[in-house]
């Protein structure tokens, strides 16, 4: 991914983020839809065939892209299920200050 361009404005930022990640995975074999708010969380709507185990580490991937994409900047990433409605599965966070991601299971 690219680096972002000092003079580019943060919701250009956000679609050209969200146009690359879904560039990444053409054919939705990962992620179905991604949506990014203002507050920089992307929920992410995975493909049913994403096997549970799998999930902290694309959750920390995307992360760390996205890191690059909005530095300094508290990070969100929501993961759930493709159901109608759906249901959240996990939660990805990093901390800009200390650099620490977590990621929490949905009970």
């Amino acid at each position: 991914m690219r680096a972002p361009h000092a003079g580019e404005a943060k919701p250009q930022r956000q679609a050209a983020f969200l146009n690359r990640l879904r560039e990444a995975d053409p054919e939705k074999r990962t992620i179905d839809r991604a949506i990014l708010n203002a507050n920089n969380e992307l929920g992410l709507i995975l493909d049913r065939r994403v096997e549970m185990e799998k999930i902290p580490g694309l959750m920390k991937t995307i992360l760390t892209q996205m890191a690059g994409e909005f530095p300094g900047q508290d990070l969100t990433v929501l993961a759930y299920t493709p159901s109608d409605p759906p249901r959240k599965v996990g939660t990805a966070r990093l901390n800009a200050q200390t650099r620490d991601m977590t990621y929490t299971p949905e009970r």
